[in-house]
C-alpha cells in the first residue's frame, strides 16, 4: 500500500510539473488612444506676442525625451516678438519665468493674460541663450481654444490647463485609477513621474507614449486648498485572459488575443496528436492521429468583377 501511495504521489507530481498555462494582458481598444478634446470658438480678447511655435523635437528620432523649449517657426512682422529680437529657428525657453516645453503651454500662458503687459522672455539661438522683454498687445479673436483633453484609456479622466499652464483635473470617471489615489476634480498635476507634466495636451501625450496598462504612476498634486502631496497609483488595466493551458501528454489548448484563432489537442505524442482541432475564423480543421483529416468552413460569396471590353 505504501508503494502504491508513493507511485500515486510521483504520478501527481509529474502531472503537476508538466502542467503549464499562459496569460496575456488584454489590449486597450484602439479608440482609447485617440485624444478627445473640447473646444470653444467664442470671440474673446487674447494677448498677442506674434510667435508661431512647434514642439522642439529631439535630434534622435528614437528618443522619448523632449528637449526644453518650443521651436519658433514664424515671427509676425512688427509684432512684439519681432521687436524683442526673435527669429525663425530660435527656441523659446521661458515665458515670464514659466518654462515653455510644449506649444500648448505657451498658448495657455498667453490665454491666461487678461490685459496688456510686459513679459520677460528667454530664448536660445544656436549655443547662446538670450533674455529679452516684450510688451504684449490685446487682440480680438475667435480662433478655437482648447477647453480640456480626455484620456479614456489609462487615466480615464479629463484635463484642462490651469492659469500656470499645468494640467488640472476636470472630470474623473468612476473606474479611474486617480480616484484610488485620492485625486479629484480641481486638483493640479505639478509633477508626473518626477518631471514637469507640461500642458494638459502634452501631459496626455506623454501618458500615451510612456505608460502601459497597469504601470505604476507617481504624481505630485496640488489640491484646491493649496496643499501639495505625493500620490502613487497604477494605470488602468483591462486585466488578463488565459491564452494557453496544457497538461502533457493529456491535452493542450490555445487561443490568440485579437484574432479569431484557437487550437485544442487530446493525447499529445512526440510526432502527432490523438485528436487535434484548429480554428481560424470560419474555417475549422480536424485530425485523428494525422491519418484522418477533414475541414469545415463557411462559404463566402464573392461578386466577380464585371468584364470591360478594351479597345486600343
Amino acid at each position: 500500500m505504501t508503494q502504491f501511495s508513493h507511485l500515486l504521489q510521483a504520478c501527481l507530481l509529474a502531472a503537476c510539473s508538466s502542467c503549464a498555462f499562459t496569460t496575456e494582458p488584454l489590449p486597450l481598444p484602439a479608440s482609447f488612444y485617440a485624444m478627445e478634446t473640447a473646444v470653444d470658438s467664442a470671440e474673446r480678447q487674447e494677448a498677442y506676442l506674434g510667435l508661431e511655435v512647434e514642439l522642439n523635437e529631439p535630434e534622435d528620432v528614437f528618443s522619448l525625451d523632449a528637449p526644453p523649449g518650443v521651436r519658433v517657426i514664424a515671427v509676425a512682422e512688427k509684432s512684439p516678438a519681432a521687436k524683442a529680437g526673435f527669429s525663425v529657428g530660435d527656441i523659446l525657453l521661458s515665458f515670464d519665468g514659466r518654462p515653455t516645453d510644449d506649444p500648448q503651454r505657451y498658448r495657455q500662458l498667453l490665454a491666461a493674460i487678461a490685459q496688456k503687459k510686459v513679459v520677460e522672455l528667454e530664448f536660445q539661438r544656436g549655443s547662446e541663450v538670450f533674455a529679452s522683454s516684450a510688451e504684449l498687445i490685446m487682440l480680438s479673436t475667435s480662433a478655437a481654444r482648447y477647453l480640456y483633453h480626455v484620456d479614456r484609456g489609462l487615466l480615464r479622466a479629463a484635463f484642462r490647463d490651469s492659469k500656470e499652464g499645468l494640467p488640472q483635473v476636470v472630470e474623473v470617471a468612476a473606474a479611474s485609477p486617480l480616484l484610488d489615489a485620492g485625486i479629484v476634480a480641481g486638483d493640479v498635476i505639478l509633477l508626473f513621474q518626477g518631471e514637469d507634466p507640461g500642458s494638459a495636451a502634452e501631459f496626455v501625450r506623454r501618458v500615451r507614449l510612456s505608460v502601459k496598462p497597469g504601470d505604476p504612476l507617481l504624481f505630485e498634486v496640488q489640491s484646491s486648498n493649496g496643499a501639495k502631496h505625493l500620490v502613487t497609483t497604477s494605470a488602468w488595466s483591462p486585466g488578463s485572459v488565459l491564452t494557453e493551458i496544457a497538461l502533457w501528454p493529456l491535452f493542450s489548448w490555445q487561443r490568440e488575443i485579437g484574432a479569431d484563432r484557437g487550437a485544442f489537442a487530446i493525447g499529445t505524442f512526440i510526432l502527432t496528436d490523438f485528436f487535434r482541432y484548429r480554428r481560424d475564423g470560419h474555417e475549422s480543421y480536424y485530425s485523428i492521429l494525422s491519418l484522418f483529416t477533414w475541414e469545415r468552413g463557411e462559404l463566402i460569396l464573392e461578386e466577380a468583377p464585371a468584364a470591360v471590353e478594351w479597345k486600343p
